[in-house]
């Protein structure tokens, strides 16, 4: 197999001729990419603006810095890795270009692979994808359906910008598609896991760079999400951490979360920030908190905090307003 690289290159040769009209740029760039960080800067600034790297974590289209960096008159964004977000591509305080970054090695497809796909999965897939990979997605299919394995690639909503692709925060491709199982491209366990919970289908995962297949096991992923909802009921004083990211912003949400605590009689604190840490509770008080920014938080950084952190509908379990089971995984339309 290829030794595996990513191609981000030939996004920034695409947007020359625009980025050449502003003296000063911001850049976001994902954390895989950190390493080549001066090599980015270098090659945007060789075709004329001044770049300004923002130092916080981009976790996607959602967790855009351009208004940070119109407050500081910067004039346009370059965001690395990640598509747009179609609902809310007209309210960017500056212009904002989106540069992919894509796997560039071949997908080789192994026959114990095959296999295995076989072993753990129905006739008829989905096969679902993040950014890096789609353009994977179709040699894969071919390879499957000439094995024959019926497989479907479906488009997704309003949030989504390509047929297969997964948010973390939205599983809609593979909520359309009528089939017995999904094959997941991609590597991490946090969007396959998004397909396993919000369809209650087999996830099997396929890595990109080795063609490795594993399955995604929910379980103990659930035991941790119920225990802290488990410890959610013994809180008397909450939080409620917001998000004021485009693409993670639900205020509406957050105030009814709010009067709904309230109107039970107990404590609560409304907390606002660009991404949520536990030192932002710091000297509060608080026994528990919600989330109504990206759930990722939550489920990858949740275990690790010293107070329960739940998603929305975690939350919405403790108040009476959702069922327990099966888990409601928390979803952004």
């Amino acid at each position: 197999m290829e030794e595996v690289k990513f191609n981000w290159e030939e996004g920034i040769d695409e947007i020359e001729n625009e980025i050449k009209k502003y003296k000063k740029i911001g850049l976001q760039i994902p954390e895989g990419l950190r390493t080549k960080a001066s090599e980015i800067i270098e090659k945007i600034e060789d075709k004329g603006p001044k770049v300004f790297l923002w130092g916080e974590p981009t976790y996607g289209a959602c967790d855009l810095a351009d208004g940070p960096f119109a407050d500081i008159e910067i004039e346009a964004l370059i965001h690395m890795g990640h598509l747009p977000m179609p609902y809310h591509s007209d309210s960017y305080k500056i212009p904002v270009f989106f540069v992919p970054v894509r796997h560039s090695g071949n997908l080789e497809i192994k026959k114990e692979s095959i296999d295995k796909i076989k072993e753990l999965l129905s006739n008829e897939i989905g096969i679902v994808s993040t950014a890096q990979h789609l353009h994977l997605i179709e040699p894969l299919k071919k390879k499957l359906m000439e094995e024959g394995i019926d497989a479907h690639v479906s488009e997704g909503g309003p949030r989504i910008a390509a047929a297969g692709q997964l948010l973390g925060c939205n599983s809609s491709v593979a909520r359309k598609m009528k089939v017995d199982g999904f094959l997941y491209l991609g590597t991490g366990i946090f969007h396959p896991l998004t397909v396993a919970l919000s369809t209650g289908k087999p996830v099997v995962n396929i890595d990109p760079h080795t063609a490795e297949v594993t399955v995604t096991e929910p379980d103990l992923f659930l035991r941790q999400r119920y225990a802290a909802i488990h410890a959610g009921y013994e809180a008397k004083r909450w939080a409620i951490m917001f998000s004021t990211q485009i693409g993670q912003k639900r205020m509406d949400l957050t105030e009814k979360l709010v009067q709904s605590l309230k109107n039970r009689n107990y404590q609560v604190v409304a907390i606002g920030s660009i991404h949520q840490n536990p030192e932002q509770l710091s000297g509060l008080n608080i026994d528990a908190a919600a989330i109504t920014s990206c759930p990722r938080t939550a489920i990858e950084d949740g275990p690790t905090w010293p107070i329960p952190l739940l998603t929305v509908p975690e939350l919405q379990i403790i108040l009476g307003k959702r069922e327990k089971e099966p888990y409601p995984f928390d979803e952004f339309a």
